[in-house]
């Protein structure tokens, strides 16, 4: 019986991928022989069918067909424009604007905020009344008062 270390260890560098093109070529043309080892048997079809594929050659009309099959469904990139990008944005921002404005109508008629001329309170001590001064409206409720408890 022959020994067969070189091929064994070809085998494992080739499943391993650290076989050089010329020892994949040895590998090859030993599983071509006839006669193979019954343990190495196994590996035969696998470097056969390699042996075929390395041999069969593609007829020069492949490359034409395959282009006029990818010519076929060419594809067009549709190009679309800025403002048709933000759209979406734009009606957004239009959307929170209306919501904006209906909102503070609804305030205002609702009379939870303060009419755009009315006058602002007082903001700081010279504007405030002191404690011994009266107003119109103080003098007129304490008349109202008056005329309450007298009933």
């Amino acid at each position: 019986m022959m020994d067969y270390k070189y091929i064994e260890q070809l085998i494992d560098r080739y499943f391993q991928g650290d076989t050089s093109v010329e020892e994949e070529q040895i590998l090859r043309n030993f599983f071509a022989q006839p006669e193979v080892p019954e343990h190495l048997r196994k590996w035969q079809p696998l470097f056969k069918a390699q042996q075929t594929l390395a041999s069969a050659h593609l007829d020069e009309s492949f490359d034409e067909r395959l282009l006029a099959l990818t010519k076929e469904y060419r594809v067009q990139a549709k190009v679309v424009p800025l403002h048709t990008r933000l759209r979406p944005l734009f009606r957004a921002a239009a959307f929170i604007a209306f919501a904006v404005i209906i909102g503070s109508a609804l305030e205002r008629s609702a009379g939870n905020s303060p009419e755009p001329n009315q006058e602002p309170m007082a903001v700081n001590e010279q504007d405030e009344l002191n404690a011994d001064e009266t107003t119109p409206l103080d003098i007129r409720s304490a008349e109202l008062t008056d005329t309450l408890k007298l009933k």
